[in-house]
């Protein structure tokens, strides 16, 4: 779907526009994504390594207008080295040999797409270092419609435009940092049932269950399982919802059956023990 901005949008979009940015909002502020800083608490340094926020509006497919919060991170390539901010992701060799095992066994194979997952990453404190973010104009106001008590004290002023300092507490969609910490805090979760981490691909992961393997693949939020029982599959989608999906972040988007759209790559596994794949991208 096409993106726009917040301006863009809602001249496009009008009071759906609005209500969409407004759900976003809403959500990071129930969700305690950012903590109220004041200006005269933070040192030059956190000032001018601060991220600028954005928002941006879509049309769904159901009508329906979805904002979506990020950060602008490019401020953070000057002190943050790329090794330290790149996730890990999955080989597509290791996509491939995963699913002609799959095919091979005739495992149940299911894919799944985990909500909001940076939003339900914590940003660990390091050092005492803050990252921090500005929030400006509509997004401010729409800010105050939600809570004004909580933000009105922490408002400055740039000319007429609104301005908020925040610490960042959650990962954002734009942060340099979001996507290794969000494999950290997966990674950490399905070690904690269980799961063993391939040596050679950290993006593979395996569980012994009834005798049989139940294999995980993923790049940052999307999951690809398989086992030759599908109970062990629903049970593993089920873990899923419990621990990253609510009525709020919206629910784990779970895909069954024979042929999967996954990483730009299209897995049928119609055939009698065999794999096609197409290549989509």
């Amino acid at each position: 779907a096409q993106t726009y901005s917040l301006n863009k949008g809602l001249k496009k979009f009008g009071q759906k526009g609005k209500d969409g940015a407004y759900k976003e909002m809403n959500q990071l502020h129930n969700r305690i994504v950012f903590e109220l800083v004041m200006l005269q608490d933070l040192n030059q340094e956190e000032i001018n390594k601060a991220m600028e926020s954005l928002i941006f509006l879509a049309k769904k497919r159901d009508g329906t207008i979805k904002g979506r919060m990020c950060a602008n991170g490019s401020t953070q390539r000057e002190y943050i080295p790329k090794e330290a901010a790149s996730s890990p992701t999955v080989a597509k060799e290791s996509v491939l040999i995963t699913g002609v095992v799959e095919a091979k066994q005739r495992r149940d194979v299911m894919t799944l797409d985990i909500p909001n997952a940076f939003v339900q990453t914590d940003v660990p404190d390091k050092d005492g270092e803050k990252i921090i973010m500005k929030i400006r104009g509509s997004l401010v106001d729409i800010l105050l419609e939600i809570d004004e008590e909580k933000y009105k004290d922490f408002i400055i002023y740039r000319g007429k435009e609104k301005l908020l300092y925040v610490k960042m507490l959650k990962a954002l969609y734009g942060m340099l940092m979001a996507s290794i910490l969000y494999y950290k805090k997966f990674r950490r979760d399905i070690e904690a049932i269980g799961y063993k981490v391939n040596p050679y691909d950290i993006c593979v992961a395996n569980k012994m269950i009834n005798g049989k393997q139940h294999t995980l693949t993923w790049h940052v939020d999307d999951v690809k399982a398989s086992h030759v029982d599908p109970k062990v599959n629903s049970r593993f989608a089920e873990w899923a919802e419990d621990t990253y999906g609510s009525n709020e972040l919206g629910h784990v988007k779970v895909t069954r059956g024979k042929r999967h759209d996954y990483l730009g790559m299209i897995l049928d596994y119609n055939l009698d023990g065999k794999l096609k794949v197409d290549m989509v991208y």
